[in-house]
C-alpha cells in the first residue's frame, strides 16, 4: 500500500521512517534470505493478512497520507467524523486465498459493524481462518505474518497463534522472526 499513489484523488501514502529502520530491515532482509537458501518453499508458505476499513459513504481513510495538488493546498475537505464503515481482513498466500472476513455483531438492531478488538481478532482467527487453513490440511506448513498492530499482540492473539503456529512460525515484531515496523 505504500507504494501506491491514488492520482485520481491526489493522494500520496507517506510512512515516516526513523534512522533505526533502515538496519532493522535490512537484518529482516539479510535473515529471509538466508531462509530462502535453505528452504525455498519458505516464501510461498507465508500467509500474508491485514485488514482495512471501507467507509460506505465514498470516503477514504487518509490517515498517514499526504495530499499532494497543485490546486490550493489549504482547501478543507470536509468529511463525516464518524461514517458508517465495514472492516474486512483478508489473508493469503501464494495457492490461495482466505476471505474476505467482515467484523460484525449481532444487536437489537440487526448486524452490525464494530471494531476490531484483541478478542474479536482472537475470535476471527480461531472461528474462521484457522479452520479454513486446517481444511486445505496446511497448517503445519503455514507461516503467519501480521505486521503488529494493539490487536495482534493482544496476549489471547499471541497465545493462540503459538498453539497452531509455534513461534517460529509467526512473523511479527513480537515473535522470534519480527516483520520491521512502518
Amino acid at each position: 500500500m505504500a507504494d501506491l499513489i491514488f492520482y485520481h484523488h491526489k493522494i500520496k501514502p507517506v510512512h515516516l521512517l526513523q534512522d533505526r529502520d533502515s538496519e532493522v530491515r535490512t537484518t529482516f532482509e539479510l535473515k529471509s534470505l538466508a531462509r530462502m537458501v535453505v528452504d525455498v518453499t519458505w516464501p510461498w508458505n507465508i500467509l500474508w493478512s491485514d485488514g482495512a476499513h471501507f467507509c460506505l459513504n465514498g470516503h477514504f481513510n487518509t490517515h498517514k497520507c499526504q495530499i499532494v495538488s497543485a490546486e490550493n493546498p489549504h482547501t478543507i475537505h470536509e468529511k463525516p467524523l464518524h461514517s458508517d464503515k465495514v472492516i474486512v481482513w483478508c489473508g493469503f498466500k501464494a495457492a490461495f486465498i482466505i476471505g474476505p472476513y467482515f467484523f460484525k455483531e449481532i444487536t437489537a438492531n440487526g448486524i452490525q459493524t464494530c471494531s476490531v478488538t484483541g478478542k474479536r481478532y482472537r475470535d476471527m482467527l480461531r472461528d474462521f481462518e484457522i479452520p479454513q487453513i486446517q481444511q486445505r490440511r496446511c497448517l503445519q506448513d503455514i507461516i503467519f505474518m501480521q505486521y503488529g498492530a494493539p490487536r495482534h499482540i493482544d496476549r489471547r492473539v499471541t497465545q493462540l497463534l503459538r498453539q497452531h503456529f509455534t513461534d517460529a512460525r509467526v512473523i511479527n515484531h513480537h515473535f522470534r522472526t519480527a516483520w520491521p515496523r512502518r
